[in-house]
């Protein structure tokens, strides 16, 4: 074992990251806890090579396997923070779905005997599950980026919509950008040894290091602007009009306004405090009327009223 510049420039830049990161994390809210769990599975992905070049696994085979690295939850993980920047609200769980299957099946071979982790890794990780997980891993990245851009677009508009100040948007663009980095350079990898010569365990040292330099920079930026003040999307809040037409009516009708055969939506809007803007939608979407109809409503009501009742059939009867 013996710890080279290899393992040396990764373990620091490891160790900074997860300095960083728990900075973040003790500070409360959802995106710099999302920033916090992404920047320690950045740091889980160094750290097998980190250890590797260093010969921690062949001075302690029983290292194989331990599930360090679970890089398909990079691609939630960002997302999630970007929708605690842009939306303010969580992922659904079931985002964490394929990062927990990588993590369990990691576990369970770390449990198995050294030599039946052997018999896995020679007939089923390498030949089977690594060119999967990188099929996998490459469409979340892409996915995930996607997903994050058009968010992105979304936040932009909201704010210029408004005449907001753009900076919480460069701040989400910031972080989408550096992520764009880490996919781009590893798409190339992948593609180099598929296309053109199967990279080494050794050839794999630039990815990292770019994931490591890419890794600090959100650290130290999540860190700086911590305290720095959101911009979340706000939707506005669906209102329940069945309450509010049902006690428009019982005015109406209380009132006796229903009566006035020069009643129109403008007028009735006056009496009732409200704009007519208001009282058509209220009377369309809590009742499913329209003004005519709730009005005609009424009256039809009030003549059916007066035709059941014996006294108005008796005086309208023949002596």
């Amino acid at each position: 074992m013996s710890i080279g510049p290899m393992s040396l420039i990764l373990g620091l830049f490891e160790a900074q990251m997860l300095v960083l990161a728990a900075a973040i994390i003790v500070r409360s809210g959802m995106a710099r806890r999302s920033l916090g769990a992404l920047l320690i599975v950045l740091c889980g992905m160094l750290t097998p090579f980190a250890i590797g070049y260093a010969g921690f696994y062949d001075r302690w085979p029983w290292l194989s396997f331990a599930p360090f690295a679970v890089p398909l939850a990079m691609g939630p993980l960002l997302y999630a923070h970007l929708n605690a920047l842009i939306f303010d609200r969580p992922i659904p769980r079931w985002h964490a779905a394929l990062p927990a299957a990588q993590f369990a099946y990691q576990a369970i071979a770390f449990c198995l005997p050294l030599d039946l982790r052997g018999a896995f890794d020679r007939d089923v990780q390498r030949p089977w599950l690594d060119p999967i997980l990188a099929a996998l891993l490459l469409a979340s990245m892409i996915g995930y980026a996607v997903a994050g851009l058009r968010a992105l677009r979304r936040h932009r508009g909201w704010l210029l919509a408004r005449r907001s100040d753009l900076a919480a948007a460069r701040r989400v663009q910031a972080v989408l950008v550096a992520y764009a980095a880490i996919v781009t350079v590893r798409t190339g990898y992948l593609i180099t040894d598929a296309l053109i010569a199967q990279l080494s365990y050794f050839d794999m040292f630039g990815f990292y290091v770019v994931l490591a330099v890419v890794g600090n920079y959100l650290a130290i930026e999540g860190w700086r602007q911590a305290d720095a003040r959101l911009q979340p999307i706000v939707e506005p809040i669906e209102r329940d009009w069945r309450p509010v037409a049902a006690e428009w009516m019982d005015r109406i009708e209380e009132h006796g306004w229903w009566r006035d055969p020069d009643l129109d939506l403008a007028e009735l809007a006056r009496k009732l405090g409200t704009n007519t803007a208001y009282l058509s939608r209220g009377l369309n979407e809590g009742l499913g009327l329209g003004f005519a109809e709730a009005i005609n409503g009424l009256r039809v009501e009030h003549v059916a009223a007066q035709l059941g009742d014996p006294a108005v059939r008796g005086r309208g009867s023949p002596s």
